[in-house]
């Protein structure tokens, strides 16, 4: 089997997949990364934003000699037609800083299609219909771009699968101010804002409750799916690609 690291976000994205396999605290550009390994599946939580995606896939590239990498975890759907707990596997990644284009194949036998949009913060109801009328996307994350670019750049396969963890019209708390610069949600000072602000009370219940559906939605496609047969094609990228202007 294909020596594969799948690369999340969050532990708690990967949780029901990775219990019970081999923990390793990795040393990474100042950093501690929490990785787990179960004989040739590799999992590492990198943290939020695309700058911890990237350290994060070449950390699994150099400490575990991977030589297939999967971006992974939860995303915001951009259409109505995506319901929490979907899992979503796209055939083009769109780099919305930049413009540039990851067009990454499936794997033999699974079907894929459709643009995930990779965005610097978590996307609100707002900017996610920007995000369908500029880029046509169906989902939208903070890391898949980065991960397929170190894929690219390291010649490695490349595969994305995402599941849903708030929809189109999903009343997000905000949560950007909550992320630190070392891509971790500081989960304390967000509850203690939410404590005194009860109006997000009912939403912050929800995307809870939908993350957790979301992440067990995920574990289970990737525990399917990741067997000895598991391919992930390289990466081909389209520079600059010429999408309308917000």
């Amino acid at each position: 089997m294909t020596r594969i690291a799948i690369i999340a976000a969050l532990e708690r994205e990967i949780g029901p997949l990775v219990e019970g396999w081999a923990p390793k605290v990795l040393h990474e550009q100042g950093r501690e990364l929490i990785s787990y390994r179960n004989s040739e599946l590799i999992a590492i939580a990198g943290g939020i934003g695309r700058r911890q995606a990237e350290i994060a896939a070449r950390a699994a590239v150099n400490e575990f000699q991977a030589q297939a990498l999967i971006s992974t975890g939860l995303g915001g759907a951009i259409i109505r037609s995506l319901k929490v707990g979907s899992v979503f596997i796209p055939n083009v990644i769109v780099d919305a800083a930049t413009g540039t284009e990851y067009r990454c194949n499936a794997s033999p036998g699974v079907v894929a299609g459709g643009i995930l949009v990779s965005v610097p913060e978590i996307a609100g109801a707002e900017s996610k219909q920007l995000l369908a009328d500029r880029f046509h996307g169906l989902v939208v994350d903070m890391e898949a771009a980065a991960v397929a670019r170190v894929a690219q750049e390291m010649k490695k396969g490349f595969f994305c699968v995402k599941a849903i963890s708030d929809e189109l019209d999903s009343r997000l708390p905000p949560m950007n101010r909550f992320v630190d610069e070392a891509g971790r949600f500081q989960t304390g000072k967000f509850l203690s804002w939410g404590a005194v602000h009860p109006e997000w009370w009912a939403a912050t219940i929800r995307l809870a409750r939908d993350s957790r559906r979301a992440a067990h939605a995920l574990c289970d496609w990737l525990d399917k799916n990741l067997t000895a047969s598991f391919v992930a094609p390289a990466v081909v990228t389209l520079d600059g690609a010429d999408f309308p202007k917000p």
